[in-house]
């Protein structure tokens, strides 16, 4: 009999593939992540209500799927992808058991590398979720046969599956896990978790005793004496292995809670781990609810690290920004000539400035009101900022007055800049809310860098005076500086022409 081991097809299942294929590149980013948790919304429905249920503990509800991502981190959501996938290859209901039976072995893996410390725990959950998945891929073409092995002996299953002439599903599984693009570290480690011994690799050796570990928790399964002595052949002492028995039920539990699925119910604690300190299970118990807090805690401190720093950056543009006009103040415009006047020196290009005060602006205030001023003063820089290029700065100076920074412009490209500005103020009235039309001109002055070191004080001097001779030409006009510095260059001349 063949058996198709290709990923399932429903939406779920292509999302986890993909975000299991994006979270093991080295280069992972955290937003591509949480862009991929969205493209379904079946997904990051089940996401957030698996961030917000009681196995997180989060203090607060989260609503953002960004949120979810950053709290629960890479691993976690790559886990969490695959046990819905997982759970999305199984729609009936008789059949939870071939879904339980992989969860099972991904909290005993995780609760075996916990201890162990031979691998990360989210990586050994990875591990165990396709021990058994080989059995849900069967189920796609025989369901009621996958069902039946499923409720036999864990050890029992692959002679069972030889006798059948059926491929043994720990070679689907590692088959399957290949098509998800997990390593071939954990794929090796699928293939041979059914061997007698346990495996020279950290990950065989944790597939292994997972196996065996799960499987005292399944009908038919395995004594607890059996679990015991498979996990001191990996490394831990009998009182090691009796808390890790005891606390298994609590650590499958927290697992299930992850899915929109009803799994089966474990066997008490007493019922097995026999044997085992009720004392040592508490105090475990205790510790592992001590760390998961932790952990959630970190996570939340980062949470409110970005939004700290979010609101920082808010703040920071604030800071910068005239609130009228909304664009950049005084201060935010003489930091910016600063490092253009730098980047002037470095490449020795020009840096031209220009100069505008609305015409008349006291007669608007004193005929109309400060609102009708404040509203001409958006007006005017609504329609600097439309007609100026890619790259001019415009900012508003203080009281009627704005400034224009051009980088790379030389005197009369400078002169031609204004004259379109004038034209764009000029153009129109500025219309009232009680629909009065209010003429409005401004008057221009332009300076540009002169030879030497570059003086921002001096070239406000010099387009402030150039400003000066424009209000008492009669307003409504450009004036250009009168230097040599103003001159245009033959590179100009020829731009011009």
């Amino acid at each position: 009999m063949s058996t198709n081991s290709q990923p399932a097809s429903g939406p779920i299942a292509l999302i986890a593939a993909q975000i299991v294929e994006e979270s093991i590149k080295p280069d992972v980013e955290v937003s591509k992540l949480s862009s991929l948790a969205q493209c379904d919304p079946a997904f990051a429905a089940k996401l957030l209500t698996c961030v917000n249920s009681a196995a997180f503990g989060l203090s607060r509800r989260v609503t953002d799927v960004r949120q979810a991502v950053s709290l629960i981190g890479i691993r976690s959501l790559r886990n969490l992808g695959l046990s819905l996938a997982l759970s999305d290859m199984v729609p009936a209901a008789d059949g939870v058991v071939l879904l339980a039976n992989c969860i099972r072995r991904a909290a005993a893996a995780r609760c075996v590398a916990r201890a162990t410390r031979l691998c990360d725990p989210d990586a050994a959950f990875t591990l165990g979720l396709f021990l058994e998945v080989g059995l849900l891929v069967r189920a796609r073409d025989d369901f009621q046969g996958a069902l039946e092995l499923a409720r036999r002996p864990a050890h029992h299953r692959p002679l069972l599956e030889r006798a059948d002439g059926i491929r043994p599903h720990q070679e689907v599984g590692a088959e399957f896990a290949s098509s998800f693009r997990l390593s071939d570290d954990v794929v090796d480690a699928i293939r041979v978790h059914h061997v007698p011994e346990p495996p020279d690799s950290p990950l065989g050796r944790i597939a292994w005793a997972a196996e065996r570990l799960a499987g005292v928790f399944e009908s038919h399964g395995a004594t607890t004496d059996d679990a015991l002595a498979c996990l001191e052949l990996v490394g831990l002492s009998r009182q090691e292995a009796g808390i890790l028995v005891a606390g298994f039920p609590v650590e499958f539990a927290a697992a299930a809670s992850l899915l929109d699925r009803e799994l089966e119910p474990q066997r008490s604690i007493e019922e097995l781990a026999a044997g085992a300190h009720q004392a040592l299970v508490n105090l475990n118990l205790e510790y592992e609810s001590v760390l998961r807090r932790l952990e959630q805690v970190m996570a939340e401190k980062e949470l409110v690290a970005d939004e700290l720093r979010s609101a920082n950056a808010r703040l920071s543009a604030a800071a910068a920004t005239d609130s009228l006009t909304e664009l950049p103040n005084n201060r935010a415009f003489r930091e910016a000539l600063a490092r253009e006047l730098a980047r002037s020196v470095r490449a020795k290009t020009p840096v031209s400035l220009i100069m505008v005060d609305i015409d008349f602006f006291k007669r608007v205030n004193d005929t109309y009101g400060h609102a009708a001023g404040d509203e001409t003063l958006r007006a005017v820089a609504q329609r600097l900022r439309g007609a100026l290029r890619a790259g001019d700065m415009p900012a508003r100076y203080g009281g009627e007055e704005f400034v224009v920074l051009l980088p790379v412009t030389e005197i009369e490209g400078a002169r031609v800049v204004a004259e379109r500005l004038r034209n764009a103020i000029a153009a129109a009235p500025v219309v009232l809310e009680d629909g009065t039309s209010l003429p409005v001109t401004a008057s221009f002055g332009v300076a540009v860098t002169m030879a030497g070191p570059p003086d921002s004080s001096e070239l406000f001097n010099r387009a402030d005076s150039a400003l000066y001779v424009a209000k008492r030409g009669g307003r409504n006009r450009v004036e250009v500086e009168r230097s040599e510095a103003a001159r245009p260059s033959e590179l100009t001349e020829q731009c011009v022409a």
